[in-house]
């Protein structure tokens, strides 16, 4: 986070730039009937010269040279280290005007009445707060960034001490340190501090009827990181009636209801179950509003309907997206088409689903194995030997041992020994096929050894 182009700077350099904050401090503080001595007095005019002429190292030194004879807690020095603070900002160097306005309000707040207004104390304190969190958010350092989120967090809590009414957007900086700050190492968050941002989140977005959409992202987060996802999942809901526009709303919002829907697996059903479908709801509501359209949103719709049981609806979808090119025309897509329908007991409609890839993949064994396990299953085995004999020509098997087992088995119950004999020893080849390939093929031989004696002794 960078907040050197934020308004609050940019109106302290507007400040500087139309008058020093130390003369508008002179001005309002005259009932605190503080004066600079003569001599500080008569050095000014050499600083606004060299600061007219956007000579700052020249003003720099100029001041240096008085700060360098005052003593150290007087009402001179805070003055003039205002004035060197106006130096840095001008120039646009924001991490070294911290160290004088910090002992410019440490010497203002050791006095009675302070050196500086309140409206002024309050500005510094402010400013104070987003200079640390620049710096936290930017320095290298990692051993600093704790130091500099506490020293913000700090000036933040005494800014609000000193302020009778705190801001919308105040709050929401409040919330954004304390976040980042939790967030240190992300890998175990603060929660403690994740909770008072949420509660400071709360009070800024009460404080305006129309908060900014980085709250509201930022409630989301902090959510998602106490893992309240259900509380998450309702907000996003609001975000999404306010900008139903948003395609990262939609899937971040289906992606909730999928994540709730998983952590109740196993525990709630009925819970699993609910959020499941709200996730197809969520999708399909985006889909009306032309977001969540591509292939894999299409295809986790589909899956989402078959992890809940909808075999119907899913065959339904997958067919008509396979179709119409809404899904990608890929082999396991067509594989999930026929799953559905063996799910629905339609064996016959499983097969032609299975067909139908074929004619798209025709080099697809992994297809036609497939299609040989469907009739097996049917008691088809004659049906299914051409099929298997396909699947292994045309290779691309996902484990090409059980081919050559199915083979074996498919062929030994048709009696055609011969076929199957060859296809066990052919599953030998395999580690995995070693075992079940060795015990038929000593089956198959003995079985064929036994016919030849017969035919011998006919």
């Amino acid at each position: 986070m960078s907040i050197s182009n934020s308004p609050l700077i940019r109106r302290l350099c507007a400040l500087v730039g139309a008058a020093t904050l130390a003369v508008a401090l002179a001005a309002q503080s005259a009932p605190r009937e503080y004066s600079l001595q003569d001599s500080t007095s008569e050095s000014l005019p050499k600083y606004k010269a060299a600061m007219d002429a956007k000579n700052y190292t020249e003003a720099l030194n100029v001041l240096d040279a008085v700060i360098a004879k005052l003593p150290p807690n007087g009402y001179d020095m805070a003055y003039l280290l205002q004035l060197k603070m106006q130096v840095f900002l001008q120039q646009g160097e924001f991490s070294k005007s911290i160290e004088p306005m910090e002992r410019s309000l440490t010497l203002s707040e050791a006095n009675n009445p302070t050196y500086f207004d309140e409206r002024i104390t309050r500005e510094l304190y402010f400013f104070l707060v987003q200079l640390y969190f620049q710096e936290a958010t930017q320095t290298k350092n990692a051993s600093l960034v704790a130091s500099y989120y506490d020293k913000a967090e700090k000036a933040m809590v005494r800014w609000l001490k000193i302020t009778p009414n705190t801001t919308a957007d105040a709050q929401l900086i409040y919330a954004q340190l304390l976040f980042s700050k939790a967030m240190i190492n992300a890998d175990k968050p603060d929660h403690a501090l994740l909770k008072s941002a949420l509660e400071q989140l709360d009070i800024g977005m009460h404080l305006t009827t129309r908060p900014k959409d980085t709250f509201y992202i930022l409630k989301l987060v902090c959510l998602q990181q106490l893992d309240r996802n259900q509380e998450a999942a309702e907000l996003l809901e609001v975000l999404i009636k306010q900008k139903s526009d948003s395609s990262t709303y939609w899937q971040q919002l289906a992606g909730m209801y999928l994540a709730l829907g998983a952590g109740y697996e196993g525990k709630n059903q009925m819970k699993a179950q609910e959020n499941s479908i709200r996730s197809i709801l969520t999708i399909e509501r985006a889909q009306a509003h032309g977001f969540m359209d591509t292939p894999k949103d299409h295809y986790n719709l589909v899956g989402i309907y078959f992890n809940i049981g909808q075999y119907e609806k899913a065959a339904e979808l997958l067919e008509a997206d396979l179709a119409s090119g809404k899904i990608e025309n890929d082999t396991k897509n067509w594989e999930l088409l026929s799953l559905c329908y063996q799910q629905l007991q339609r064996p016959l409609k499983a097969i032609a689903a299975l067909k139908e890839g074929t004619k798209a993949f025709p080099e697809s064994g992994q297809l036609e194995f497939l299609i040989s396990q469907a009739y097996t299953s049917l008691d088809k085995p004659d049906m299914a030997l051409p099929h298997i004999q396909a699947a292994i020509a045309k290779g691309n098997l996902s484990k090409p041992y059980q081919a050559q087992l199915s083979l074996a088995y498919t062929a030994y119950s048709l009696k055609k020994y011969d076929i199957a004999l060859a296809a066990a020893r052919k599953a030998t080849e395999s580690p995995e096929g070693v075992r079940d390939g060795q015990n038929m093929v000593k089956a198959l031989e003995e079985l064929i050894k036994d016919r030849e004696a017969k035919k011998n002794k006919s």
